[in-house]
Order: C-alpha cells, then sequence, then structure tokens
C-alpha cells in the first residue's frame, strides 16, 4: 500500500503519536539500510523541544527492542494475521511491529497506548485501509497480551537469533562454561553503559563525576584498569566527558587497550583504527599512535578527536591495511590489529546485526583478517608485542585467523602478560573471551602475541 502523500507534521502530533511515529521512520531506514540503528534514531530524536526526556527515550527504546525482538514479534505476528506476513508493505509490518513490542516487551505501556498511540502514528505514513488492518491486528493481540515475562502465545521459540548465530553463541558458552540460554538471553537486553578513563588518577574522574549528579559502580565480577559501569547517560552532559577524560568505551573495549600496555613513548600503530576511541585511549597512555584505516574521514575524526582530548596521534594514514603500506618493518613497539568483523559481540547495541549478517559471510571476512594480520605483523620489531582483536564471537573471525597465523609465522608466540585483572578474562589457550554474562561486556576476543624473533 502506498505511503500516506500528506503524512502530519511532526510538530503538531501529540506526544505519544509523535513517539510512536518517530520509532517507525527510524526502523524503516534500518529495514532499508539507508542508516544503521544508532544513526537512525539520532536522527528521528533531533533536537525538537516539543518531546521531553522521557519520550525521547521511549523513541529509543521501542527502535532498540524492536530489533533485538523482532523474529519473535514476527512468528507472533504471523499467527495473527490470516495471510500471514508475505505481501504486506514496509511500513505497515514495521507498524505492526512497534506495536507489537509494546504489547509484549513493554509491560508499563498500557495496552491501548500500544494500539491507539500506534494506529494514530501509521496514519501518517500509509493509506487508510492499510491503517484499519494494522488496528485489527493490533486490537487482537491487546487481547492476548501476555504476562510480563511470559512467552509469547504462538511465537515459539523465545529466542531472536538466527540459528547459526545460535550456534556460534552456544560454542562460546561451552568454551566459557556458560549456561547457553542465559547467554542467548543476554544478546536480548540492552548493553550497560561502561565509561573508561584511559590515563591519569580514575578516582579523581569518577569522583568528579560524582560531583555532577553521576553514580558508577565497580565492574561485577572482573575488574579492568579504569573502568566503571555508570548508572544513565548523565555523564554525556559534564565537563569530564567533553575533555575526554572519560570515554564511552564497553568494558571489552577498553581491556583490548589496557592488555596491549605500550609503554609511554612506544611507537604504536593501531590498524583499522575507525572513528579512533582505542587510538585516543592508547596515546593517553602516553603512547606515539598512527592510525591506519582505509576510511578517510573517520580517521579526520580519530584526529580530531585526540587533539580535542589532548592526546593528538603522531600520524593519520589511509590505505587498505591488508596489504603492504610501506611502513618501517620491524620497527615498531606495538601493533593493534582492530580487525574488521561481523561485530556479533555487538549484537546489544547494534540489534540490526542479527537479521543483516550471513553465516556465509564469515569465510570472507576470515581472508581479510587473514590477511590484514599478517601485514601488521611485518611492522613488529623483536620484542615488540602484536595484538589482534574483533567484536565477534565467531570461531572462524577470532581462534581460528589465530592459529592459522601462528602456523605460518613461527617468530611470533602467544603472550597473556603478567598483569592480573586480565586473567578470568583468559581462555584455556591464553586469548582474551568476553561475554554479556561477565560484567555485561560485549563479546569480544583478542590475542596478545609476541615476536620472538
Amino acid at each position: 500500500m502506498p505511503l500516506s502523500p500528506n503524512p502530519t507534521p511532526e510538530h503538531s502530533l501529540p506526544p505519544g503519536v509523535s513517539v510512536r511515529r518517530r520509532a517507525i521512520v527510524a526502523l524503516l531506514a534500518v529495514e532499508d539500510g539507508t542508516a544503521g540503528s544508532q544513526i537512525a534514531v539520532r536522527e528521528a530524536l533531533g533536537t525538537p523541544p516539543e518531546l521531553a526526556g522521557p519520550d525521547r527515550g521511549l523513541v529509543t527504546e521501542l527502535v532498540y527492542a524492536t530489533l533485538r525482538h523482532q523474529r519473535v514479534l514476527d512468528r507472533w505476528l504471523a499467527h495473527a494475521c490470516a495471510h500471514g506476513l508475505c505481501g504486506l508493505d514496509t511500513e505497515v509490518l514495521i507498524a505492526l511491529r512497534v506495536g507489537a513490542c509494546q504489547l509484549a516487551y513493554l509491560p508499563r505501556v498500557p495496552a491501548f497506548a500500544a494500539v491507539d498511540a500506534t494506529v494514530e502514528a501509521a496514519k501518517g505514513l500509509v493509506a487508510g485501509r492499510a491503517v484499519g488492518f494494522v488496528h485489527g491486528v493490533l486490537r487482537g493481540l491487546a487481547r492476548r497480551r501476555p504476562e510480563p515475562g511470559a512467552t509469547l502465545p504462538q511465537a515459539g521459540s523465545p529466542t531472536s537469533l538466527p540459528d547459526w548465530i545460535a550456534l556460534r553463541s552456544r560454542r562460546l558458552a561451552a568454551i566459557c562454561g556458560l549456561d547457553a540460554d542465559a547467554l542467548h538471553a543476554a544478546f536480548d537486553q540492552p548493553a550497560p553503559l561502561h565509561l573508561h578513563v584511559p590515563a591519569g588518577d580514575a578516582e579523581l574522574v569518577w569522583a568528579e563525576l560524582a560531583a555532577a549528579g553521576v553514580a558508577v559502580a565497580e565492574l561485577d565480577g572482573v575488574a579492568v584498569p579504569g573502568v566503571r559501569c555508570a548508572d544513565g547517560g548523565g555523564v554525556f552532559a559534564t565537563s569530564a566527558f567533553a575533555r575526554r577524560a572519560v570515554l564511552a568505551q564497553d568494558a571489552a573495549s577498553a581491556a583490548v587497550v589496557r592488555w596491549l600496555a605500550p609503554a609511554p613513548g612506544a611507537r604504536t600503530a593501531d590498524v583499522a583504527a575507525g572513528a579512533g576511541v582505542k587510538a585516543l585511549a592508547l596515546a593517553a597512555a602516553g603512547a606515539r599512535v598512527t592510525a591506519i584505516d582505509l576510511d578517510g574521514p573517520k580517521l579526520a575524526d580519530a584526529a580530531a578527536l585526540a587533539r580535542q582530548a589532548g592526546h593528538p596521534l603522531d600520524a593519520t594514514i589511509a590505505g587498505d591495511a591488508s596489504t603492504d603500506l610501506g611502513l618501517d618493518r620491524e620497527a615498531w613497539d606495538a601493533v593493534l590489529v582492530d580487525a574488521p568483523c561481523s561485530g556479533l559481540g555487538t549484537l546489544r547495541r547494534r540489534p540490526e546485526i542479527r537479521h543483516r549478517r550471513r553465516a556465509a559471510d564469515l569465510p570472507r571476512h576470515h581472508a581479510l583478517q587473514a590477511r590484514m594480520l599478517a601485514a601488521a605483523s611485518d611492522l613488529v620489531r623483536p620484542g615488540g608485542h602484536l595484538v589482534y582483536a574483533v567484536c565477534s564471537f565467531a570461531e572462524e573471525e577470532g581462534p581460528l585467523v589465530v592459529g592459522r597465523f601462528l602456523a605460518a609465522h613461527p617468530g611470533f608466540v602467544r603472550d597473556p602478560g603478567g598483569a592480573t585483572w586480565v586473567r578470568p578474562l583468559l581462555d584455556a589457550a591464553g586469548d582474551l573471551r568476553t561475554h554479556p554474562l561477565l560484567a555485561g561486556m560485549d563479546a569480544f576476543y583478542a590475542a596478545r602475541l609476541q615476536r620472538s624473533h
């Protein structure tokens, strides 16, 4: 069914309707691939004075919860539609998902609000008879609304992970001695906000945040130096965050930087540096950092971030790090390969990954990662360290890449180092593995290698 030619302007909608309209628009952008969830939410929120803080929070919650539980919601919806979901226009399907998500996963939202406000929001996006269809389906679901925490009727398995991701999650659970069902459920929960103070006296920064009304707590069961968990987003309005004395960085990502631990003044390369959070953390710790990435604009952002924080990078190099970039060979004290990957370990922060990625992506990623690790190893001096890291728990992107590399490069050996804080994060091989059941961390894999000769 076609889009309505004259949708009601956002500023004239009641807040409850505007919230759901914005969520639907953001999900449309994610669905058609024009934006990831983080960008889509940012654009949907904008800076309208008529949308209060709690309503802005509900927009964010609706988008992320709908994406996290999309597979389960679709199974529930398919049983509620006479002909299933086949043939439905995207706008109709997403409006149904937003309404169903409120009924299934947001028990504080009254059923009448979940139905009526979503239907009103849909009026601005689809033609009239489609709105009637959305209304009818959601009213039917509201009559069968489950109790909080209960399995959705006729929705089948409560997991939202595709089978190929669930299989790899079960492998991670077996390796780490975890309950697989609990790990699956954790990937469907929102991620906590971790803060990292990369240099200086972290206690002074925590005290400064506390004085500004931001409560922080130690990680549950593990300790990553300079990392705490925050109770909300108030940190983003503080002076400490503005000057980047504290970074919003998942504890797993911070652990990778802390594990590499280059000495002050160490010549360090951050390969596939992206937006530069790890590069900044390394520079703040005193390393002389060269950031390398294929994406020139991202590198410019990374350099600007480091300058803003008062820890400028030594250099940035735009180029393909899977090839020879002409850099000095065997002359770098430390090299971090933050390899591009499936991102499966960040499912909670970027829930659309479960819908966009395919198992067939992993062999392609593996081949690129192997080339990047081999090229980066040429830079490391004898006695220097090389850390390979991915924000993924797929064996194909982690230990299989490192195992293949070590077999072909006998001059490198695993060297987990002597830091006591990292020991609870290491597997039997001495590689770092994190997961959401460990202090709420993202699921990272990393290996710390040393060039022996």
